[in-house]
């Protein structure tokens, strides 16, 4: 949990002494502040233009256009987390600013949340691909149910995060209460995050490409033997999940550290605590990276998003009136790469 949380812990602590922890904590700091300068303003450009492309196009977007939908809203509200947490003490050892418990614990609620809608969406992405390709054009994978899922994804990461919230709450009782202050809220936390962020998904998107991968050994198939997924799709799904999971999977392994640290009862141990800080720092720049990973996979491996994206700069210089023919024209080539995208393969 985020030094402003968990106590005085981190790069600008009183208990950041000697020469090692301010050797790491510079080497935090300055990773921080490349990716605020650099991988920041990607993520807020890519995930804007997707989530504008494709509201813009509500009718002419497919399945997964709607989970990378999903997937940019939680990429810029982790953007937003990440431009509040690099600038302050938990990152930087000359920090910008310093924000309050009640700020702190909503900004790390939101950075829970759109973490495990990220990665659920990417799960679910899979799935839905391995239904798609078992039984082609079915509801069970259509635009109106998914977007019906991505709502109860974000349901669900918020009562995940219901442990948080708890903690916080609990830190503000009186520690008379012997319930309340027994209760080791942070390291339940760290266990549900690392069981529903890491563990569930990756079960999930295992057996999807079990499945999708090798398909004759569904009987799901035996309905439509002959249809199988289309390879811009199939590559646009791995090119996802393995980007997904690749920076969000040393985050979840420090919480599973974290866990075990405190199982071990060695809380008093300040030399290792601090560099545990650290390194979960440090595995929090990788998943950060994400918001603009992601997006910019989406862009060079969907066929139809670079069209769509014509369409909406069209609209913005010229308008619909003066830019008529033109919109047409580009909307006709739109509706042309749609079908042929849709045409069963042989």
């Amino acid at each position: 949990m985020w030094s402003c949380i968990q106590g005085n812990i981190g790069p600008n602590s009183t208990l950041c002494r000697d020469d090692l922890c301010h050797s790491v904590g510079l080497i935090l700091s300055v990773a921080s502040m490349a990716y605020l300068i650099v991988c920041f303003p990607l993520g807020l450009i890519f995930n804007a233009l997707v989530l504008v492309v494709n509201l813009r196009h509500k009718l002419s977007i497919n399945m997964p256009d709607v989970y990378f939908t999903n997937m940019a809203l939680a990429g810029l509200i982790l953007n937003v987390v990440a431009f509040l947490q690099l600038l302050g003490p938990d990152h930087l050892l000359w920090p910008v600013w310093t924000f309050g418990q009640e700020l702190c614990m909503a900004s790390f609620i939101l950075f829970n949340m759109a973490a495990l809608v990220s990665i659920y969406s990417a799960t679910l992405l899979s799935l839905d691909c391995f239904i798609e390709q078992a039984l082609p054009h079915t509801y069970m994978s259509s635009v109106y149910n998914t977007k019906h899922v991505c709502s109860f994804v974000w349901g669900g990461a918020a009562l995940a995060s219901f442990s948080s919230l708890l903690f916080y709450v609990c830190s503000k009782i009186s520690d008379e209460i012997n319930d309340c202050s027994k209760l080791q809220t942070k390291e339940l936390g760290d266990a549900i995050m690392f069981l529903t962020g890491l563990v569930v998904p990756t079960a999930g998107v295992s057996y999807a490409f079990r499945l999708i991968l090798c398909p004759r050994k569904s009987h799901l198939f035996q309905l439509a033997e002959s249809s199988r997924l289309d390879p811009s799709t199939q590559r646009l799904l791995l090119a996802t999940v393995l980007v997904q999971f690749a920076l969000w999977l040393p985050y979840y392994l420090t919480l599973m550290l974290s866990t075990a640290h405190f199982v071990t009862r060695a809380r008093d141990d300040v030399r290792f605590a601090n560099l545990l800080h650290f390194l979960r720092g440090a595995c929090e720049l990788l998943a950060y990276l994400s918001t603009c990973a992601v997006p910019m996979v989406y862009k060079c491996l969907q066929k139809t998003f670079n069209t769509r994206l014509r369409l909406v700069i069209q609209d913005m210089r010229c308008g619909l009136k003066g830019c008529l023919g033109i919109r047409r024209q580009v909307h006709q080539q739109h509706v042309a790469t749609v079908s042929r995208a849709e045409l069963p393969l042989e």
